[in-house]
């Protein structure tokens, strides 16, 4: 839903964040735009729309809808009529545009649209093997191994109670993170296709996306949920879940509820206007943005929706928690738009007398420059008595009571404004009022008359034989038609909750008779994503050197037999040797028996040489192996 910009946001170049609903100032030249609420970015588009049917017989496919983005301070765009295709340029400054070929007239219209990402591919499944090339930075992927791995499951596993428990893993917060918010559109269509208890759990996630700290993650969210919440079918707790976290969501949650309202699916849009209420009651420091954000949704609804607006500015926390100026400058916009509404909304103002003359200056100066009646009648509200006795002051507000005093729609705000400038005078009238009195004379309400009267009891510019009995201020009421509203989504709410929590009853009783562990991964391996270039290169060398390994432990027992064969014939030779030397020193008077000890002894060397030589080659083949 990317409504129409309204025309006099479009001149202003200011329009409601396509995202979240907050307001936003365009710049002066560039297309997009970024909203610091919700980070939320955005561009303008424009399109031309036959308004005549001679043009709406002749428009064709090959028409093109969008123009191109216009230069900083251009006033005129080239655009193709839709009526007989022939290009001529667009007068941006109107809404109406005229083709000065065939005649045909074409609205020019605006939207401000949210800058969207491309559709998600479906996660695929993935193994024990890939979490740990993930774990050890071996692979180049932008997601969570362990959540693509958790929504694949959610999506394959035919079994209820197994979803729930997989579900169930959203419980934990390390599972909340960009990957949970990528994949979001593939986790909501288990969430509207599957039983509630399975749907309650994996819901889970989006309200604790939203509640997480990361303003990056919301617009992403947003834009998935936006592809649910108008579905007539749409769960219950999906839309609950976004009355989670910070205030991003209003926007959606009204659209929804006007939505469903509109065509007649009453059940759905209380759901949402009770996750606005939640929003609005728990959310204290972004009232202002809230509430501006329920003032420019005006421009869209009605029926119950409306009435609930309406009620939530005058009647609640709403009430009055934003800027006096951007709430009179919201109130001309609308009344340009949509004056059936001001009446209503004129409730919601209130501010004291101007503190000094510099305040009062720019109070008048709101009533000469608002654009629409709503906007003058809401200026007027804001009028009391000047802060100080300044004839030129008074002159000023009594020139302009006198100039809106008879406008058949802000005349009752200019009235009151007069009622309040008489009434809250000092000792005397200012002569700026006296003059009007002398201008006016008996063509003045009772009211002000009386007031007049008053404060000036022996007066001669009025007739002071007549009785004027005590009126009060006039009440500004809803209509019975809207407050007959109002009591429709009072009620609706009320119906709302009682069958959400009789649906989060029963699945928990369900969850309840399934809990248990299942692991994530069905499979160890193999890896389906593959390494990175110097991740497969290090993944390579430590296979050659298990390699190396596995054929060094399988070469270990022969080294060891020979080393052990070394040391036995070293030890056997040592102790011939030993036994011969013994013998050679019991013969050391027999030079014969010397000399032939002596060559045995050397022979034994010998031997023992040669036998650990070629025992020593052995174990260097065998090591060498090792060392290639």
């Amino acid at each position: 839903m990317h409504e129409l910009l309204p025309h006099i946001l479009a001149q202003a170049r200011r329009g409601p964040c396509p995202t979240c609903g907050a307001p936003l100032q365009l710049a002066e030249s560039g297309r997009e735009a970024r909203c610091n609420f919700c980070g939320g970015a955005s561009t303008l588009s424009y399109t031309l729309r036959a308004i005549e049917p001679e043009a709406a017989k002749l428009e064709k496919a090959r028409i093109k809808g969008a123009t191109r983005w216009m230069k900083k301070q251009a006033a005129y765009e080239p655009c193709t009529c839709p009526g007989c295709g022939a290009e001529f340029n667009a007068d941006t400054s109107q809404s109406i545009q005229s083709c000065k070929y065939c005649g045909a007239e074409s609205k020019l219209e605006t939207r401000l649209l949210p800058i969207t990402t491309d559709d998600v591919a479906e996660p695929q499944e993935r193994t024990r093997a890939d979490a740990e090339n993930q774990r050890r930075g071996r692979i180049d992927y932008p997601w969570s191994i362990s959540g693509e791995q958790l929504v694949w499951r959610l999506l394959h596993e035919p079994d209820a109670g197994t979803r729930v428990n997989v579900a169930s893993y959203y419980n934990k917060w390390i599972y909340i993170d960009h990957t949970a918010a990528h994949f979001l559109p593939w986790t909501l269509r288990v969430i509207q296709r599957d039983v509630d208890a399975v749907a309650f759990m994996a819901a889970d996630v989006i309200g604790k996306l939203l509640c997480e700290g990361d303003p990056t993650l919301w617009p992403g969210v947003i834009q998935a949920v936006r592809g649910v919440v108008f579905d007539a079918n749409v769960k219950p707790c999906i839309v609950q879940e976004l009355a989670l976290g910070e205030g991003v969501c209003v926007k959606t949650l009204i659209d929804a509820a006007e939505y469903a309202a509109g065509n007649g699916v009453l059940g759905q849009a209380w759901p949402a206007l009770w996750g606005v209420q939640t929003l609005i009651g728990r959310n204290f420091d972004e009232h202002p943005v809230i509430a501006q954000i329920v003032l420019y949704r005006l421009f869209y609804l009605n029926g119950p929706v409306l009435g609930w607006a309406l009620d939530a500015l005058r009647n609640s926390y709403l009430r009055g928690r934003y800027p006096i100026e951007f709430l009179l400058r919201a109130i001309d916009e609308i009344g340009a738009e949509r004056p059936q509404i001001v009446p209503h909304l004129l409730e919601c103002l209130y501010i004291g007398p101007a503190e000094n003359a510099d305040e009062f200056r720019k109070r008048l100066s709101w009533i000469r420059e608002a654009i629409s009646w709503g906007g003058k009648a809401a200026a007027f509200e804001l009028l009391y008595t000047p802060p100080v006795d300044d004839r030129a002051l008074y002159e000023e507000a009594i020139d302009l009571v006198d100039e809106y005093l008879d406008d058949p729609q802000a005349g009752e705000s200019v009235e009151t404004a007069l009622m309040r400038l008489i009434t809250n005078e000092r000792e005397h009238t200012n002569p700026a009022i006296d003059a009007l009195i002398v201008k006016r004379g008996e063509s003045l309400n009772d009211r002000v008359k009386r007031e007049y009267i008053r404060r000036n009891p022996q007066t001669a510019l009025l007739d002071t034989s007549k009785p004027y009995y005590w009126q009060s201020e006039p009440k500004r009421a809803l209509s019975p038609e809207l407050e007959a509203l109002v009591a429709q989504w009072k009620q609706g709410i009320r119906d709302g909750v009682d069958d959400y929590r009789t649906r989060m009853d029963a699945a928990r009783k369900f969850r309840d008779s399934v809990q248990g562990e299942v692991e994530l991964f069905l499979r160890d391996g193999p890896a389906t994503i593959p390494l990175t270039e110097t991740a497969a290169a290090e993944v390579e060398k430590d296979r050659k050197q298990k390699q190396r390994n596995a054929e060094r432990k399988q070469r270990q027992p022969e080294v060891d037999r020979i080393q052990a064969e070394m040391n036995r014939v070293q030890s056997e030779y040592s102790q011939k040797l030993m036994d011969m030397s013994g013998k050679m020193q019991d013969s050391m008077h027999d030079q014969k028996a010397m000399q032939d000890y002596s060559a045995q002894m050397m022979k034994l060397a010998e031997e023992m040489q040669t036998r650990i030589g070629a025992l020593q080659k052995e174990l260097q083949r065998l090591l060498s192996h090792e060392a290639e």
